[in-house]
């Protein structure tokens, strides 16, 4: 599920003037970001390290640190526009934070978010007072760049310099290095407000939570969604915009309400009425939530847009289980032949061999989703069949459908009958339980292939060591018999293995049956 957060509500850009009261211990929340150890000492200008952000993250407190001088820190903290050029560099920047004369060795708090692709650049010094341009005492890498990283993530620190003392104004023009020594500055950092990925899922469905993928407009829709985060107690707001493909106006948009208690998980389902005037045809739906996110704000996410088809009254769908081109509920071998010979009789007719194509949101990211065993709504076509013969979905019918039937081969639409009796299908590979069963004097096996066949079948016992190969090799389209006596092996259980790869189609089919001999 894709996750777009909003972070509602923050300060893009922080002025901060902090002074520190003696004896007032301040410990910032937070992850050190790893900067090189202290290699020497530098008096005169100021200097820092600046980088681009590697991913999104919240600055919760600087320090510069004690190795060079435990006189009063001074930071200074900012975002460039561009990566900043060399001296006498560039005053194209916001201030994120500015502080100064701040006695002790505590961290300074702060919270300021960063976004992924920000260049920040930090210069922090410490410094006797009265302050001069030439006396700030810089703790010094012993070289530069440096490879660093946030939250994991790994990123490279660059020199910053000001040619100047940072306390009494604020700075000018600032400019970077390739090379040399770093300025060493503590930066604390966290991981932004977030709302876990996977917290909030949505889904059409029926009236009673089964999915569904199409609606008569009037009519209604069901929206079932579970909200696993926070732990506690938070109200939970969703909009659903509804928007035809192809259009940038959204045709209609609901907004639900709910409230997730402490300690639960929220699973609900809330109907949806479309009015008559929402137009036929297919649509993505995009659900956003509003909920708690982990610094106790209010938040809007976005989940991954859903897929619905709108038609109108009494409108014929094409309801397609994709592999199954002729519609009788099971995918088999009658299922190539009906898309042979649908092929044969189109005789290149464009009538016959396209046609509108299926839509579903998810394929962006996954196109085999056109290929799931599952009900896929779709525009009738100029031919009855049409529609299903397209088994992908792409809204041409070719030998690529071909593959549908492979994926799917032998599924059974739910809550069809079984298609099995006394005799096999004459369009499926089969097997049956050997007879008799348990047996002491030998027992009598069919099986069926419905084309010329390259067919193994074998006997195993418990441990997976063949006992008796009894079929191995090509056998024609028919229903065929085996016999397995047993002989010289101990009472107990054995398998049975049938495998079978059609000639002609290359369908393969495998099935085992456990047998029973005793003595």
């Amino acid at each position: 599920m894709k996750q777009m957060i909003r972070h509602a509500g923050m300060i893009a850009a922080l002025l901060l003037v902090l002074v520190t009261l003696p004896g007032l211990e301040v410990v910032a929340q937070g992850t050190l970001m790893p900067i090189p150890p202290h290699g020497s000492v530098y008096t005169g200008y100021s200097r820092g390290f600046w980088f681009t952000a590697p991913t999104s993250f919240f600055i919760t407190g600087v320090r510069v640190p004690t190795d060079a001088s435990t006189a009063d820190q001074n930071v200074f903290l900012v975002r460039f526009t561009a990566p900043p050029p060399g001296l006498p560099g560039t005053s194209t920047y916001t201030v994120l934070g500015q502080w100064y004369n701040i006695p002790g060795t505590n961290i300074i708090p702060c919270q300021i978010l960063v976004n992924s692709g920000d260049h920040i650049g930090v210069i922090g010094h410490r410094c006797a007072l009265p302050a001069t341009y030439f006396n700030a005492i810089n703790s010094y890498t012993s070289t530069g760049p440096a490879a660093s990283n946030i939250l994991g993530v790994p990123v490279d620190l660059y020199r910053l310099m000001y040619q100047d003392n940072i306390v009494n104004i604020v700075p000018g023009d600032l400019g970077s290095a390739t090379t040399g020594q770093l300025g060493r500055v503590e930066v604390y950092v966290a991981p932004p407000c977030v709302i876990p990925q996977g917290s909030l899922t949505a889904v059409l469905t029926d009236a009673v939570g089964n999915p569904k993928n199409f609606v008569e407009a009037p009519g209604s829709i069901h929206l079932q969604y579970q909200v696993s985060y926070p732990a506690g107690a938070t109200n939970v707001g969703i909009t659903a915009v509804f928007t035809r493909i192809g259009e940038t106006v959204p045709a209609f948009t609901v907004t639900l309400n709910d409230v997730k208690a402490a300690g639960s998980t929220l699973l609900s389902r809330q109907a949806i009425s479309l009015p008559a005037n929402v137009p036929p045809g297919y649509y993505t739906v995009a659900v956003t939530f509003s909920t708690l996110n982990s610094c106790g704000n209010y938040e809007d996410t976005d989940i991954e847009p859903l897929s619905l088809m709108i038609v109108r009254p009494g409108t014929q769908l094409c309801r397609v289980w994709p592999g199954d081109v002729n519609n009788d509920d099971l995918v088999n071998y009658t299922d190539r032949k009906d898309l042979n010979t649908y092929i044969h009789d189109a005789n290149l007719r464009s009538s016959w061999l396209t046609g509108p194509a299926r839509f579903r949101t998810d394929a962006a990211t996954n196109p085999l989703v056109f290929f799931n065993w599952e009900e896929q709504p779709a525009i009738p076509w100029d031919t009855p069949e049409g529609c299903y013969m397209d088994a992908d979905g792409n809204g041409v019918v070719n030998n690529f459908d071909y593959i549908a039937i492979k994926l799917n081969w032998l599924k059974l639409r739910p809550g069809s009958p079984a298609k099995r009796g006394d005799t096999f299908s004459a369009v499926s590979f089969d097997i049956d339980q050997n007879h008799p069963n348990p047996f002491s004097d030998g027992t009598a096996i069919r099986f069926h292939v419905p084309e010329a066949s390259m067919t193994q079948l074998v006997v195993v016992d418990m441990l997976g060591r063949t006992v008796a190969t009894l079929v191995d090799g090509r056998v024609d389209a028919g229903t065929r018999f085996a016999h397995f006596s047993g002989e010289g092996l101990p009472a107990g259980k054995y398998l049975l293995r049938f495998t079978s790869v059609g000639s002609e189609s290359g369908l393969r089919f495998s099935k085992t049956v456990t047998m029973a001999l005793v003595k």
